[in-house]
């Protein structure tokens, strides 16, 4: 099976938000969006452009957790071609990908118990289509493509160009990437680095991953929750 991503070369945005709105319309996500609540959307501040968005990681600390909470049913699932997948259908409403992500993208939407975040568009994936973000982008600020070409070109665009890879170390790397000036300071979590997938890529060492542990804190409020909702039940 082929194993996708996106780069995202935020030197090519410019903060329109198309891909947020064409997300909404993709996955009928009006409902959510009118509490606030996006798979994606751009900020533009004093550093720069910051694209809040799921990072697809390659060893995800969310559906940790989830498995933690679910057992052999979680409803996040981390595929094999490379989105973190969600099933609605099997969320207690836990909140464990909230507390857990270091990216702080799943959000829990208080009027469904259900959690809001990207997929990747793996419906579209699925039928030989790009993800509609990708799709919509005025400017082709985003590329979607198999895992290593994207990683090729990411690592010669940020030589050629010198920029930063956002993504490709920070928890281990994942299936999302950005380019963008250093230093990043648009709204990128600082998160830890750690070696990446068992490739080379364009003379670009890069091993597997230890497991990612979670945060004492994350962990806490993940347990709290859960016991919560077995008392509730």
């Amino acid at each position: 099976m082929k194993e996708y991503a996106i780069l995202l070369d935020s030197t090519y945005c410019t903060g329109c938000n198309t891909c947020m709105y064409k997300c909404i319309q993709e996955n009928r996500l009006e409902d959510p969006a009118s509490r606030g609540l996006f798979r994606t959307w751009v900020q533009i501040n004093d550093h720069g452009l910051y694209h809040h968005r799921c990072m697809h990681c390659s060893d995800p600390a969310c559906v940790a957790a989830c498995k933690e909470a679910c057992g052999d049913k979680p409803a996040l699932t981390k595929s094999a071609y490379g989105p973190v997948l969600y099933d609605a259908k099997l969320c207690i409403g836990c909140g464990g990908c909230e507390d857990s992500c270091p990216f702080e993208v799943p959000h829990l939407d208080d009027a469904t118990n259900k959690m809001v975040k990207c997929s990747m568009c793996a419906h579209r994936i699925q039928e030989g289509r790009v993800p509609a973000c990708v799709e919509a982008c005025p400017t082709n600020a985003m590329v979607f493509g198999e895992y290593r070409d994207i990683l090729a070109k990411a690592t010669e665009r940020a030589k050629a160009q010198k920029l930063k890879i956002y993504g490709l170390k920070e928890n281990g790397g994942g299936h999302f990437l950005v380019l963008a000036p250093e230093p990043i300071q648009a709204g990128y979590p600082k998160v830890a680095l750690s070696p990446v997938k068992g490739k080379q890529v364009a003379g670009l060492e890069v091993k597997t991953p230890a497991l990612l542990a979670l945060g004492i804190g994350g962990l806490k409020k993940f347990s709290d929750r859960r016991n919560r909702i077995e008392t509730e039940e």
